[in-house]
């Protein structure tokens, strides 16, 4: 089992997580949605009808290890399970994207106008499936995502490298009548300069969405 705040590796039996004290009882008692095989991901506005449909879970796993990032695509689906079952499951309606992108951006010291975005003409449903399939061909575990009635924000978490320390990934989900708005941050905590890093690193989630969005089974 991994810890949906951090990432440890956690056992099966722990109620907190030993590297940060996130609470993992809850995570243990969530139900596993069944959807079923006929129903149109593609045309979905539910993140969590999306990530469980089989034909997505089948992208995610074609597609993990494609670069290296040290995770399986089980270990990958098992750390999201949680918060794709749990997410969202409140009765705040939201009703726009900035209500819950604001605090995000607050929380991690990031400024907004380092952001980088890119607009898809696809689904909602596609392109919220060619994220989860960069995040997992990256390794970079899904930390959180808020669903909102025009989208949805999602918060992964970047790996440390030679090159950086951890940091985290955000990207929202704008549905607009011409297609879907992708709009993406990076952030490394302590790390004042990052020499062009955060945005070649959105630029390949970009360039990863283009391709795994047209990506034939």
């Amino acid at each position: 089992m991994f810890c949906t705040q951090c990432g440890h590796v956690c056992r099966e039996e722990d109620r907190f997580c030993g590297a940060c004290g996130h609470q993992l009882s809850s995570a243990g008692t969530a139900d596993t949605p069944s959807i079923a095989a006929d129903v149109n991901w593609r045309a979905s506005n539910d993140f969590r009808e999306i990530f469980n449909h089989p034909d997505v879970q089948n992208r995610i796993k074609r597609v993990t290890g494609a670069t290296p990032g040290g995770m399986s695509a089980d270990e990958f689906l098992k750390a999201a399970q949680p918060i794709m079952s749990l997410a969202g499951a409140g009765t705040v309606k939201l009703t726009l994207l900035k209500d819950i992108a604001l605090p995000f951006y607050q929380k991690l010291g990031i400024k907004t106008d380092n952001q980088q975005q890119k607009g898809f003409r696809s689904t909602y449903g596609e392109t919220l499936a060619a994220a989860l399939c960069s995040l997992a061909a990256r390794g970079q575990t899904l930390l959180d995502i808020k669903q909102a009635e025009n989208g949805c924000l999602i918060e992964a978490k970047l790996p440390s490298t030679m090159w950086n320390w951890e940091g985290t990934i955000l990207l929202s989900l704008e549905t607009h009548p011409e297609g879907i708005l992708a709009k993406g941050n990076v952030s490394v905590p302590g790390q004042a300069f990052d020499w062009g890093r955060g945005k070649r690193m959105l630029q390949t989630l970009f360039e990863d969405m283009l391709k795994y969005r047209d990506m034939q089974l």
